[in-house]
Order: C-alpha cells, then sequence, then structure tokens
C-alpha cells in the first residue's frame, strides 16, 4: 500500500528521517530556513522545498499526494511561542498564526491523516483547541498524546506533544518502546 508523506516546518529532517525509517515515503518537505536544505537531502530521499506555509496552498501539497492509497501531512509548527522558556517574550503571536496555517493547508490539501509533534504546553494555549475543533469539523478524528520521550528510546529528557487526525478513525498510541 502506498503512503505519502509530506511534511511542513521540516528543518533538517528528524521526523522524515523517522517516517522514512518506518517505510513511509516523504514526498516533500517544506521550510523557510535555506540552511536546513542540506543536511534535510543529504539525511533523507525527500525533497526539500524552500517555501512558506503562508505563501503555500493546498493544491501545492496535493499534487504530492498523486497516486497515493494513503496520503499524510505531518508538521512541526515551531515551539517558541508555545515553550515555557520563551514565555517571557512577546513577539509569540506571529508564531501563533502558523497553527492556523497547518489548518488551512490540512483543509485545502485534505490528507487521509494530520500529524503533529510539538512541545507539551501548547495543549493548554487557546491555538490548540481552535486547531483541534478546525481539524473535528472537516471530519477528521483527533486524538493527542503525551509523550514521554525516552519511553521510545529517545535520548531525550523530555515530554512532547502528539497529535493523530484520521478520516479512518481515532489513531491509538502505542505503547512505550523502552524501559528507561
Amino acid at each position: 500500500m502506498s503512503i505519502s508523506v509530506v511534511e511542513l516546518f521540516r528543518g533538517a529532517g528528524g521526523l522524515t528521517y523517522g517516517f522514512e525509517q518506518a517505510g513511509l515515503l516523504v514526498k516533500a518537505g517544506y521550510d523557510i530556513d535555506p540552511e536546513c536544505r542540506f543536511p534535510y537531502e543529504h539525511n533523507t530521499g525527500a525533497r526539500f522545498f524552500l517555501r512558506d506555509v503562508q505563501e503555500l496552498e493546498g493544491a501545492d501539497i496535493a499534487e504530492h499526494f498523486f497516486g497515493s492509497a494513503i496520503t499524510v501531512l505531518a508538521g512541526c509548527a515551531p515551539c517558541q511561542p508555545f515553550s515555557t522558556y520563551s514565555r517571557r517574550y512577546d513577539d509569540r503571536q506571529s508564531k501563533w498564526l502558523l497553527m492556523q496555517e497547518f489548518a488551512r493547508l490540512v483543509e485545502e490539501s485534505n490528507p487521509d491523516i494530520a500529524f503533529l509533534e510539538n512541545v507539551l504546553p501548547l495543549k493548554f494555549h487557546p491555538v490548540f483547541k481552535k486547531f483541534t475543533a478546525h481539524l473535528a469539523r472537516l471530519n477528521y478524528f483527533v486524538k493527542h498524546y503525551r509523550v514521554n520521550c525516552p519511553d521510545y528510546g529517545v535520548p531525550q529528557s523530555r515530554k512532547r506533544l502528539v497529535l493523530f487526525a484520521s478520516k479512518f478513525g481515532e489513531i491509538g498510541l502505542f505503547g512505550p518502546t523502552h524501559t528507561p
């Protein structure tokens, strides 16, 4: 079965690498940082596109999905506005808009599955509630989880927020694979 993934806010490609290790085909990664192109393309089989998500249209994403049985749009929007470290800064508002752009692109490109990974404090922010409500209005089954990274073999002592939105039904998260 052909599963195609397009990623937003790609950075150097850590998530892309994980998707590829799981056997998924990542067709494209979009980011605004030109310094990410080399590590992204060197360490993954995906193509890097230097584009701001605010300038993307759903059709740009959907063209990568052509011929795929299952389509996934994944994103890890910049976490700075939601992290506890940066709460002292007042310039978070502009980055909050990126969650709205992600929701817009889900609506326009209509993937079978949308995936989000971010810092845990995001789930307490109104922009997250708007994001999940938007996906629910689009008839996605939305479920999010608190993930303790060491429980899954990630050598970092931190917790992350992982969200799955699926048109097929609720997606469950499998249990821990490692004992810290």
